[in-house]
């Protein structure tokens, strides 16, 4: 019955580790476009009349990529904010903080490219469809 409890508490243990580990980020997701750009983000709160959202973008090509991200709302009706971000290959941006009027945005990555100059752009390669 001892062994039971404490296999029970190791588990409660790491869940809750885990948990915390993430911190309300969501799983990561692949891009509607680029099978190795992924993203997640976090619903911080809301503070006055803006909602504040943070967003972390992941590299799984092998090698330096550059690409432009554009958060939008859902109905893509209003973008809020459109970058171009370069992350060596294997590797996490710093957290992007966004604030929003919406409470839903929409993430886009669109123009990869395998350098940090905006040439020669990798065609979608369509990783949900």
């Amino acid at each position: 019955m001892k062994k039971i409890f404490a296999l029970t508490a190791a588990l409660l243990l790491c869940l809750a580790a885990n948990a915390q580990t993430e911190g309300g980020w969501d799983n990561w997701e692949k891009t509607s476009c680029y099978s190795k750009i992924s993203f997640r983000m976090k619903y911080v709160g809301k503070h006055g009349s803006q909602h504040h959202w943070q967003v972390q973008l992941r590299n799984d090509y092998a090698g330096l990529v550059s690409f432009n991200y554009n958060i939008t709302d859902k109905i893509q009706e209003h973008t809020i904010t459109t970058h171009r971000k370069t992350l060596y290959g294997s590797k996490l941006s710093d957290v992007i903080d966004v604030y929003t009027k919406e409470e839903d945005i929409y993430l886009i990555v669109d123009k990869l490219s395998l350098s940090p100059y905006p040439e020669d752009f990798v065609d979608c390669d369509d990783s949900k469809g």
